[in-house]
């Protein structure tokens, strides 16, 4: 997990880093040092961007299972 939120340019949170304080101060008694403690469902895949990264990234491409695969690829027939 990304440990702090990035700001904007003027100093500010963006949405993007609001709403990934709001998700972890939802699930801040399964969080410790930065690492998830027990599983947390979320509702999608760019959730778990936001909650992890703070946004910034393509969930989609950057999670990926043990063989290497990442979402897309198991969307893709």
């Amino acid at each position: 997990m990304r440990p702090t939120a990035p700001l904007n340019k003027d100093g500010s949170f963006g949405f993007a880093a609001k709403m990934g304080t709001h998700l972890r101060n939802e699930h801040a008694a399964q969080i410790q040092d930065n690492q998830t403690t027990e599983d947390i469902i979320f509702k999608s895949v760019n959730e778990i961007g936001l909650f992890l990264y703070f946004g910034g990234t393509n969930s989609w491409l950057e999670l990926c299972d043990t063989n290497g695969r990442s979402i897309d690829d198991w969307t893709k027939i």
